[in-house]
């Protein structure tokens, strides 16, 4: 091998881990999510993120219509 050859294998390296640890640090810190999943179904009432939720199911929970998801609440 090449000193030239090592020297760009080795910047590949350090970008992939770069991508890697990047990424690995936003999702250990919540700072990425999947868009339209709403992690407790049915649950709204109990759902910190009830405010902000764009989930046509929290809407209808914030209405108050929530006797269609069987809340008794």
């Amino acid at each position: 091998m090449e000193r030239r050859e090592f020297l760009i294998n080795s910047g590949r390296i350090l970008l992939l881990g770069g991508m890697v640890a990047g990424s690995a640090y936003l999702v250990a810190t919540g700072k990425v999510e999947k868009q339209g999943i709403c992690n407790l179904s049915s649950t709204c009432g109990s759902c910190s993120k009830l405010k902000s939720c764009s989930n046509d199911q929290a809407a209808v929970f914030r209405k108050g219509d929530n006797k269609k998801f069987g809340s008794t609440h």
